[in-house]
């Protein structure tokens, strides 16, 4: 089972369907590893294990007399803890809420359940993803395994850290400021926030900038998870009215050239590099490494082109979008409770307590603004890429006051990268680029326009044949 652990979603699958290896086995042996190394990381808030491994033996039964459907089945995987599973604790990072039990399945696991998987457990998250490292007052600081003293980033930092550490090779995150990015960048594996809508996610108010989407080591099993979380809803008004993404034979059989032939009518792409988008710059190392990735595909004849733009102090309406979505969930609990919530959940409310009517529909104004700044810019480039994030993992708790010499903001000046593609409403994806000299993980962000996940996910499954960034685990959490 030992070789199981590090396969991908794909290959486990293939296992299990055809009997050669048991759920209950994979499932154990998951669960085993999260017993004997998870104290250290933090990267669960709530361990299924009992319900787990009596879902793992019925799938066993089930695949046993070839009576089961669904592309999951019998597949262990982790759900992110701000996601409602029913009849399962579900305490969205926060001490107000640590005895709640869900009574009903949001609407991006109805979609996953249907197929069949078994749910290890809710992964950390800052209470209610309002942060981009993974601290709450439930459990201490979540901890990339690449070392223990930094952060895995948030808010799907014990995705992140999840996945790099062998715990599943599927884990579920969310996205609406670089919370799948940021702590794919930091755990050195694959994520992809889709372009916003694709995911539909029912909420109480419209949903401007957040989307749910996978992370894993391998970049089929984030298209196959793709596949089945995509496509519109009537449950969120403002989801995309498109059918799922679907991945046929012939995309993964195809060359990158044949693909663009095909799709696009074209051999080469021109690629945009950007280095920041108006503030500060990257650290040396993490931008050498991302432009020696980014060579994998000049060297194949496409072109990349160095531009600089300035979005101008965009900051300030990301954040009152992002306060104000989360706050509208929990005003009645804040007024009454304030000092149960956590400090930065208490700095968001606040922000979005004090937000004037013109503030916000200001803040509208300059989400239109970037979205009409990046259509342009894809009118010249078919590709847009930077650094994921400017520095490696920070010290836990510790988040750069300073980068590259330029003053930034105290808790999300790390998210230069980020936030700004939220807005836009553009698919990225991180890309696992190598290593900084102390052996943290860099990555490369590449940015696609409106709709094009197909695009985003070739690239990346070239780059990956390339780099075999599936191979990079930390010593200690080798088999």
């Amino acid at each position: 089972m030992k070789d199981i652990i590090f396969k991908s979603a794909k290959d486990q699958i293939k296992l299990l369907h055809s009997k050669q290896i048991s759920s209950y086995e994979l499932t154990k042996a998951y669960l085993d590893r999260i017993e004997k190394y998870d104290d250290e990381l933090n990267s669960f808030l709530y361990i299924n294990k009992k319900n787990a491994l009596e879902s793992a033996k019925k799938s066993d039964e089930s695949i046993s007399k070839n009576d089961f459907k669904g592309k999951l089945f019998g597949l262990p995987i982790a759900i992110k803890d701000l996601t409602p599973i029913n009849g399962m604790p579900t305490t969205f990072g926060s001490l107000l809420t640590k005895d709640n039990v869900a009574n009903y399945d949001a609407l991006p696991f109805k979609r996953i359940k249907k197929h069949g998987p078994v749910i290890l457990g809710k992964t950390n998250t800052p209470e209610f993803g309002l942060m981009g490292h993974t601290e709450n007052l439930l459990k201490d600081h979540c901890r990339t395994p690449w070392d223990p003293n930094k952060t895995a980033g948030g808010s799907s930092g014990g995705a992140g850290s999840a996945i790099a550490a062998g715990f599943c090779s599927i884990a579920m995150g969310g996205d609406a400021g670089g919370s799948i990015r940021i702590p794919s960048s930091y755990n050195g594996i694959f994520g992809i926030k889709p372009t916003q809508g694709r995911v539909p996610n029912p909420t109480s108010t419209h949903n401007f900038i957040s989307q749910n989407g996978p992370m894993t080591r391998y970049v089929e099993d984030a298209a196959l998870m793709l596949e089945i979380i995509t496509g519109f809803s009537s449950e969120d008004p403002s989801s995309l009215n498109k059918p799922p993404i679907k991945f046929e034979n012939e995309f993964w059989e195809n060359s990158l050239t044949g693909y663009l032939q095909k799709t696009y009518s074209k051999n080469k792409l021109q690629i945009a590099w950007l280095d920041n988008f108006g503030h500060a710059k990257p650290d040396s190392e993490v931008k050498s490494k991302c432009l020696n990735t980014l060579s994998i595909l000049e060297n194949e004849g496409h072109a990349i082109t160095h531009i600089n733009i300035d979005l101008g102090e965009i900051f300030n309406a990301w954040h009152n979008l992002f306060s104000v979505s989360a706050y509208t969930n929990h005003e009645e609990e804040y007024k009454n409770n304030k000092n149960k919530f956590s400090w930065y959940t208490q700095e968001a409310f606040e922000n979005a307590k004090n937000i004037s009517a013109s503030e916000y529909s200001q803040s509208i104004l300059t989400l239109k603004k970037v979205q009409l700044k990046f259509s342009e810019l894809f009118k010249k480039y078919d590709l847009i890429a930077s650094p994921t994030m400017p520095t490696t993992a920070f010290n836990v708790g510790e988040p750069p006051q300073e980068i590259n010499g330029e003053k930034v903001h105290p808790s999300w000046g790390f998210c230069l990268y980020s936030f700004p593609i939220n807005l836009s409403g553009a698919p990225a994806v991180n890309i696992p680029a190598g290593f900084d000299s102390q052996g943290l993980p860099i990555g490369l962000q590449i940015i696609a326009p409106w709709q094009q996940e197909k695009q985003l996910i070739k690239i990346s499954h070239f780059l990956e044949s390339i780099v075999n960034w599936g191979q990079y685990i930390p010593e200690k959490y080798q088999v």
